[in-house]
């Protein structure tokens, strides 16, 4: 467990509060932000067709993210930095982490992300 992970699970109460109709713990929350930033670089690196939308799209999500967290009194650009900082620590050391998450829920994650006001 990253020091991430270990402050967000101290925090945990207020950041469920914050995304309450979507993520049931805390874990699903940090492992959703890891990948859409994952999503973020992997796009910059193979820039594939369309990437620079995609990536607008993605960086979309991310500052929805950090506006919910800020909207509830967290720091969400400081919460996302460090999940995006954990991501990075994993790259460079070539470790593949693996969430238990089915590519179908991640995607019923971001719908739903998509949807908060």
């Amino acid at each position: 467990m990253t020091q991430t992970e270990i402050y967000l699970n101290d925090l945990q109460s207020p950041i469920l509060e914050t995304f309450k109709p979507i993520f049931k713990s805390i874990e699903k929350f940090y492992a959703t932000c890891y990948l859409i930033i994952k999503n973020e670089h992997v796009l910059s690196q193979e820039q594939p067709e369309l990437w620079e939308e995609k990536i607008k799209t993605v960086q979309w999500f991310k500052d929805k993210i950090e506006r919910k967290l800020n909207d509830n009194n967290l720091n969400g650009k400081d919460i996302v930095a460090d999940i995006a900082s954990d991501y990075f620590q994993d790259y460079v050391h070539y470790k593949e982490r693996d969430f238990k998450m089915t590519n179908e829920e991640f995607i019923s994650y971001i719908k739903q992300i998509q949807s908060l006001p």
